[in-house]
């Protein structure tokens, strides 16, 4: 039996948007879970003195909390910390200090920086094999300022970027606006990344157990259920460049073919597939064929249940050619198309 990979969910957003609010809830309330936090600039949470209960500065910046959680910094690069924070033996910082105070963790927080996409963050988990043996990702959580995001997805490929990886997206600072520009703004995101789940917040008063649920990941149920729910949705976004291609059949599909497909696409235009997620019926073997792709790491398994009556595919990215995505899902067995 192999050994349980570590969650990691990686936490989003411009500044401003409420990141720094959400984690220092993270870091002292009461939500069952040993968390470890990593942060770009350690200082700046500001976490109550009342609440550590053991820091040590000598191997590196990491402070323990009364909840269980602890918190550090980012000393050289995302990679290098993560490798820190998860070894076993006598590393150096963090993970040397984890062993010597038997603390441990159920879950990594990792705070993005602000301007930037998840991306590249994203595709650490995914593509480095040694740090993937002991922690997986478990989702990206997206909060956004209610009032401003729609500005800054027309401003800026970076706010497009964050809303396209999200897993989870909050859109914060809800009493800014008012009830139909609230309401727009959700519909809005949603029909940008349809897989998203959204919902809205004041003071990043969102409730933990849904932060940091790994559900929609890991049960193949509710994956289903959100694919079926995305390919249904008939909304069009207007952002500029970012869209969604929500894509269906009542044919089986090759796998191969598939999985080439979607690696041509990802790799033609190093930004333009974003991410892709279906469960599909294949033409041959057991069971449900399903896809996962994300930046430009691209999966397609099979997992030994009931293959679904209809094959559901939704791509998101930017500056999508819809003719050539069409041509491509024909050419694999696929027959219907909708775009959003």
């Amino acid at each position: 039996m192999g050994t349980m990979k570590i969650p990691v969910t990686l936490i989003a957003g411009f500044l401003g948007s409420g990141k720094t609010t959400l984690v220092q809830r993270i870091l002292s309330e009461r939500h069952g879970q040993r968390c470890a936090v990593i942060v770009n600039e350690f200082g700046a949470l500001g976490i109550d003195g009342d609440l550590v209960v053991r820091r040590q500065a000598q191997d590196a910046a990491v402070v323990e909390l009364s909840n269980g959680c602890i918190c550090c910094e980012i000393q050289d690069d995302l990679r290098s910390t993560l490798a820190d924070l998860v070894s076993r033996g006598a590393g150096r910082g963090v993970g040397r200090w984890l062993r010597r105070s038997n603390a441990g963790f159920d879950r990594i927080l990792v705070e993005a920086s602000g301007a930037a996409s998840p991306g590249p963050a994203v595709q650490t988990f995914l593509v480095d094999d040694e740090l993937s043996e002991s922690v997986r990702l478990d989702g990206v959580v997206t909060l956004v300022h209610a009032a401003h995001v729609l500005d800054l997805l027309g401003s800026t490929v970076e706010a497009a970027q964050q809303i396209a990886y999200a897993d989870r997206i909050v859109v914060n600072h809800a009493d800014r606006v008012d009830a139909p520009t609230l309401e727009h703004v959700e519909g809005h995101l949603q029909s940008l990344n349809p897989l998203a789940r959204v919902r809205s917040a004041e003071r990043a008063q969102v409730p933990l157990d849904w932060v940091l649920d790994s559900a929609a990941e890991t049960d193949l149920d509710e994956r289903r259920a959100s694919i079926v729910a995305a390919a249904g949705d008939e909304h069009i976004g207007h952002t500029p460049g970012l869209g969604s291609i929500s894509l269906e059949t009542e044919q089986s599909v090759d796998r191969d073919a598939t999985l080439m497909w979607l690696e041509f696409l990802a790799k033609r235009r190093s930004h333009e597939l974003m991410r892709a997620k279906g469960i599909l019926r294949p033409s041959s073997g057991g069971g449900a064929l399903v896809v996962q792709g994300v930046y430009q790491w691209i999966e397609a398994t099979l997992d030994d249940v009931e293959p679904p009556e209809i094959s559901r595919l939704v791509i998101i990215g930017r500056d999508l050619d819809r003719d050539e995505i069409l041509r491509g899902w024909r050419a694999i067995g696929g027959e219907l198309a909708s775009v959003g």
